[in-house]
């Protein structure tokens, strides 16, 4: 690939969607130097500047943002309605509380760690004969996967 190609000048940026001096502006914010120069025009690496000249402006008002509502009005009655349908879905039992959803996850992780501490000493009863090595690679392997069932428990 022709590096050339990846080199910029700020009328070429424009393509973004800005002006030339707006691209200037961006990218002097985003603290982006020019990687070579043309003569005394300086050239951006485009794959570099990109994600600078694509995001959305900063919005310099005080207004406050009303999510794409028309008013303030039909906003705080959609955030009523959103706080009422959440007390109806706790009212009805369709929501669990985060504690109980911790407990809960608590519980099951308990009850792992504990079969892991049983499946071993039953291992070794039911198998007399095994070795100390033999039982120690059952135990790694066990406890290997019951960390990744109690790591994906707690995702």
């Amino acid at each position: 690939m022709n590096n050339e190609k990846r080199l910029w000048n700020t009328s070429e940026l424009e393509q973004f969607g800005s002006h030339r001096s707006t691209v200037r502006k961006r990218l002097k914010a985003a603290g982006i130097e020019p990687v070579a120069f043309k003569g005394n025009t300086p050239l951006y690496d485009v794959c570099q500047v990109a994600p600078y000249l694509c995001k959305a402006p900063v919005k310099t008002t005080d207004a406050p943002d009303l999510m794409g509502f028309p008013t303030a009005a039909e906003l705080r009655a959609f955030v009523q309605a959103e706080r009422e349908k959440l007390n109806l879905s706790k009212d009805i039992g369709e929501l669990i509380e985060r504690e109980d959803y911790e407990n809960e996850i608590a519980r099951n992780i308990a009850a792992i760690k504990k079969f892991a501490d049983s499946a071993i000493n039953r291992i070794e009863t039911a198998i007399p004969d095994a070795t100390a090595e033999q039982l120690e690679n059952i135990e790694s392997l066990l406890n290997f996967d019951l960390k990744a069932v109690s790591d994906e428990i707690r995702v």
